[in-house]
């Protein structure tokens, strides 16, 4: 296999027996760690970035990011982290993560426009209830392990509008088609600057804590079970 060839494939096949032990033994401890913590508590980071470290950064971006960045610090002051491509906020008004990236991508629902905006809360979608989400828009991604809902647009109006119409697809209120007629309706009155209550707040409470869902244990192999308890001895965890 030559190099370019290698590029295309994953690496898991050319770890070894004990890095792949020593791997799954430090991953299960660190799992009865953060289960002692019962998952709550804000995580991230309290540190801010200089603003002039972040205008210097986006001089370059695309407009409509760099307009987007400079919005978010009128709103919520400096980001938490930043990368060339990418600025990041923790726990932003009601939002857990904020980011803004350089690169958009194009979408054109309910109207033509670039996604390059991601806003992220704490929510729990039951399993049965992700494939009418999916129908509503492309831009709303469930992480039910972390207990998350993330959406991306071109604008925060439109990422609430997006989250209060999941939400009322998930309580039973709305049908997907439904919740995307309710979108385009209410996009056209936020973007015109009339009231558009859907797009300005969220018609519901956030809840109060972490929505982690660690699923259940399945694998039970005795003789994986007594290897990585082995490795575990060798880490001295």
């Amino acid at each position: 296999m030559n190099m370019n060839e290698q590029n295309k494939q994953p690496y898991a096949d050319q770890l070894s027996a004990q890095e792949r032990l020593q791997t799954a033994a430090i991953a299960m401890e660190s799992n009865k760690l953060l289960h002692a913590t019962d998952m709550n508590g804000k995580r991230g980071t309290n540190t801010t970035v200089d603003l002039q470290v972040v205008e210097e950064l986006i001089q370059d971006w695309p407009t409509l990011s760099k307009k987007v960045t400079q919005k978010m610090i009128e709103f919520y002051g400096p980001p938490n982290d930043t990368t060339h491509s990418t600025i990041v906020w923790y726990y932003n008004g009601p939002w857990k993560k904020t980011i803004v990236y350089k690169e958009g991508v194009p979408h054109d629902f309910p109207e033509p426009h670039v996604d390059m905006l991601e806003q992220f809360i704490d929510y729990h979608v039951p399993a049965y209830k992700a494939g009418e989400i999916a129908k509503l828009e492309g831009s709303l991604v469930i992480d039910r392990t972390r207990g998350e809902v993330s959406v991306h647009c071109d604008n925060e109006g439109a990422n609430t509008l997006s989250m209060n119409m999941m939400h009322e697809i998930v309580t039973g209120k709305r049908t997907a088609e439904e919740a995307r007629e309710k979108i385009a309706e209410q996009i056209t009155e936020f973007l015109m600057n009339r009231p558009a209550p859907y797009a300005e707040k969220f018609q519901f409470e956030l809840p109060q804590k972490e929505q982690v869902d660690p699923d259940v244990t399945i694998v039970k192999d005795e003789e994986l079970m007594q290897a990585v308890e082995s490795a575990k001895k060798e880490l001295n965890l």
